[in-house]
């Protein structure tokens, strides 16, 4: 696992990833198991983080992304696939 530690032979350190907690508010407010890009940028882009504030611009490379899956799923994009979480 991509945020433990192995710290001995009887136990893992893990942390929780930030992208956790920013993925489980737009499952919270998107409630499906896709989205259309627009719906994402729009929640994305007043998400709030530890390091962003909530007002954010999406870079032109990123919505072209969500674009490009999109159109491979009949224009929706898959949130719990691989592509959409990278």
């Amino acid at each position: 696992q991509a945020n433990c530690f192995n710290v001995s032979s009887f136990y893992d350190l893990c942390c929780i990833s930030p992208c956790e907690d920013l993925f489980g508010h737009l499952e919270g407010k998107i409630q499906a198991p896709h989205a259309t890009p627009e719906d994402i940028i729009s929640l994305v882009s007043v998400l709030p983080s530890a390091h962003v504030p909530g007002s954010r611009t999406l870079s032109a490379t990123l919505v072209a992304k969500l674009n490009e899956v999109a159109e491979q799923h009949e224009g929706q994009v898959p949130l719990h696939a691989r592509m959409f979480a990278q």
